[in-house]
C-alpha cells in the first residue's frame, strides 16, 4: 500500500499511514503468527463467546460470558430477545454467523449486516431518518465519558454514500499482500475509517469492528480476529489515537496501537494453546481467566484477580469467582498454590499468593522474553 491511501477525509485529504514507523511491529507480529495454529473452526469457537462478549465490552456492556452462553443456548435460533441486553447479544451471534458464511463486502450486505446488528436496538429517531443504505441526518459523536465535553459531528450525510465506495473499493483491492502483518494493517484502517464516516446513527462501533473481522476471515487470518479483548485493557489509548487520527488524517498512532494489542492478544493465545497440547480442557470462562492472568503479568492473590475480574464482568461473589473459577484451574493444575497471606477472603478462608504452573507456561514464558 502507498503512504497516502486511495481513502479521504471530509475536507478531501488523503488518510495517510508512515509505514516505516511500523516495521519493528511488523517483524514482532510476523514471528508470532508464525507459531500460531487457529483454524476456521477454531476462529468460529472464539467469535461465538470471547469476541461477542469482547465486542460488547468495548462499548461499555460488561455481559458474563455464562450469561451470554445461557443467552445463547435459550435464543439463539430466534431474531428477537426479551431483553435489550440479550438482543445485543444475540445480533452479534447473528451477525458472526453472516460473516462466516458470506465472502461478498459490498453495499447491500455490509447493509445486511447492520441490519443484523442493530435490530431492536434503534430508537424511532433513527429508524425513521435511515436511508436504504446509511443515515440522512446529522449524527452526533459523544467521544469521552466526561458528559461536559462538546459532541463532534459525523460527516455530511449527503456525501456518505461517496466516502463508503471508496472504503468498499479499498476492502475489495487486491493489493497482493505476502506478510499477515499487512491484512491485519488493512483490516485496522478499514476499522478505523468506518469509525470516521459513522454512516449510521448508533451501533457504528460494533459494525467497524466486525467488519475488519470480515475482512481478516475472507482472507484466512484467523488468528488476527482476537483484537476486540485487547482494546478493552487499554480502552483510552483506543479513542485516544482514533481522534488524533481524525484531526490529522495520519492514522500511523492508531494503526501501531493495534498492532500492539494484537501481538499481546496473541502472546496469550500461545499461552493458551499451551493448555491445550497438555489435553486439558478449560471452559470458555477459565480460558477468560487464563487471559486475565496473563494480562496482569504480576504474583497474583486471589483479591487482586477479583479486582481485575469486576472490571470486566458484571457482580460476582468473591466466593463464586474463587470456587467456580480459580479453584477449577487449581484442580487442573493450571495454576499452582504458593503461600497465604496475612488478610482472610470469606468464612474464615485466608487469601493467598498463586502462580501459573510454569511446567504448562514455559514456552510463553521464553517466547515472551525473546520478544
Amino acid at each position: 500500500m502507498d503512504e497516502k491511501l486511495n481513502l479521504f477525509t471530509d475536507k478531501m485529504k488523503n488518510i495517510y499511514v508512515k509505514f516505516e514507523y511500523l516495521e519493528k511491529a511488523k517483524e514482532e507480529l510476523e514471528n508470532l503468527i508464525s507459531l500460531l495454529e487457529i483454524d476456521k473452526k477454531e476462529a468460529k469457537d472464539i467469535l461465538i463467546y470471547d469476541e461477542i462478549k469482547a465486542n460488547n465490552l468495548v462499548e461499555g456492556y460488561n455481559d458474563n460470558l455464562d450469561f451470554i452462553e445461557n443467552t445463547l443456548e435459550n435464543n439463539k435460533k430466534k431474531k428477537n430477545a426479551n431483553t435489550e441486553k440479550e438482543q445485543r447479544i444475540l445480533n452479534l451471534y447473528h451477525g458472526y454467523n453472516y460473516i462466516l458464511k458470506n465472502n461478498d463486502i459490498n453495499r447491500d450486505n455490509l447493509k445486511k449486516l447492520y441490519d443484523i446488528l442493530s435490530r431492536n436496538l434503534l430508537i424511532p429517531y433513527d429508524l425513521e431518518h435511515m436511508g436504504e443504505y446509511y443515515r440522512e441526518e446529522k449524527v452526533l459523536i459523544y467521544t469521552s465519558s466526561n458528559v461536559a465535553k462538546e459532541p463532534e459531528e459525523g460527516f455530511d450525510f449527503r456525501v456518505i454514500d461517496y466516502y463508503m465506495n471508496k472504503l468498499i473499493e479499498f476492502i475489495n483491492e487486491d493489493h497482493k499482500f505476502i506478510q499477515d502483518s499487512d491484512y491485519f494493517i488493512k483490516s485496522q484502517i478499514i476499522h478505523f475509517y468506518f469509525v470516521y464516516i459513522h454512516p449510521y446513527f448508533d451501533v457504528n462501533g460494533r459494525t467497524s469492528r466486525t467488519l475488519s473481522m470480515w475482512y481478516l476471515l475472507n482472507k484466512e487470518k484467523y488468528p488476527l480476529i482476537l483484537f476486540n479483548q485487547g482494546i478493552n485493557y487499554h480502552k483510552n489509548l483506543y479513542y485516544t489515537s482514533i481522534m488524533e487520527a481524525k484531526k490529522y488524517g495520519d492514522i500511523t498512532i492508531f494503526i501501531k496501537y493495534m498492532l500492539k494489542i494484537i501481538k499481546e492478544e496473541l502472546e496469550k493465545e500461545y499461552a493458551i494453546l499451551e493448555i491445550k497440547k497438555n489435553n486439558i480442557e478449560i471452559t470458555a470462562s477459565e480460558r477468560q481467566a487464563i487471559n486475565y492472568l496473563l494480562t496482569m503479568k504480576n504474583n497474583y492473590t486471589v483479591k487482586d484477580f477479583y479486582t481485575f475480574y469486576r472490571r470486566y464482568n458484571e457482580f460476582k461473589s468473591l466466593r463464586e469467582v474463587h470456587e467456580h473459577i480459580l479453584e477449577n484451574l487449581m484442580e487442573k493444575d493450571v495454576i499452582k498454590y504458593k503461600r497465604d497471606t496475612n488478610k482472610g477472603l470469606y468464612d474464615g478462608k485466608n487469601n493467598y499468593v498463586f502462580s501459573l504452573n510454569e511446567d504448562i507456561f514455559e514456552n510463553y514464558y521464553k517466547l515472551v522474553k525473546k520478544i
